[in-house]
């Protein structure tokens, strides 16, 4: 795994209280402490965006596993580090060892079973060329048994190389209070 060294990030600084309306400095207060949210509220739309994730990381829209699984491989992909320390904890929410999640990180793709290879596989051909083969949404299809189902994985696929575009050259510095993942459970909240 590449990865991006600090000084060769693009960077904006993250907004300070004093830079944001009274109604996204109280949504910033009654979110987990990181970084990301702070620099998505310099958006405008990190209300709404949070909207979008309780839907996207609910426990019953689509298996927690494999939506980490494509998270990580994601970021490997991209060689985005500001993400994976979440989504360690995420990933171990949702089910997925520690070691699991080491191997989609470190290409180590035998230790991972059949299915979670295969979404790496889905999730490079999708980082080279921007899209999925037909076959590969029939096969999503076919394991998750339904058009919206295998929709959703497209989504997530899709999603996660958004947010590391945006994380990285907006340059979202690491957290580095040394608390900043505890109790996360999913991105909108703790516990």
């Amino acid at each position: 795994m590449h990865t991006l060294r600090q000084e060769n990030l693009p960077k904006l600084d993250l907004p300070t209280d004093d830079e944001l309306d009274a109604e996204t400095v109280e949504f910033l207060a009654s979110m987990p402490p990181l970084n990301v949210w702070r620099m998505i509220a310099r958006t405008g739309v990190a209300r709404e965006y949070r909207t979008l994730l309780s839907v996207m990381f609910g426990k019953d829209w689509f298996p927690g596993a494999d939506r980490e699984v494509i998270a990580l491989r994601t970021f490997r992909q991209n060689g985005s580090d500001y993400e994976i320390p979440q989504h360690f904890v995420l990933a171990e929410a949702a089910g997925l060892p520690r070691d699991a999640s080491r191997a989609v990180l470190d290409d180590e793709l035998d230790r991972l079973s059949p299915w979670h290879r295969r979404l790496c596989r889905m999730v490079d051909d999708m980082a080279a060329d921007a899209k999925l083969g037909a076959d590969q949404v029939r096969e999503l299809v076919s394991h998750y048994g339904s058009q919206d189902m295998a929709a959703r994985a497209i989504m997530i696929m899709a999603w996660f190389p958004m947010l590391t575009r945006f994380v990285d050259t907006t340059g979202v510095p690491v957290e580095t209070v040394p608390d900043a993942y505890d109790g996360l459970s999913v991105p909108t909240g703790h516990g």
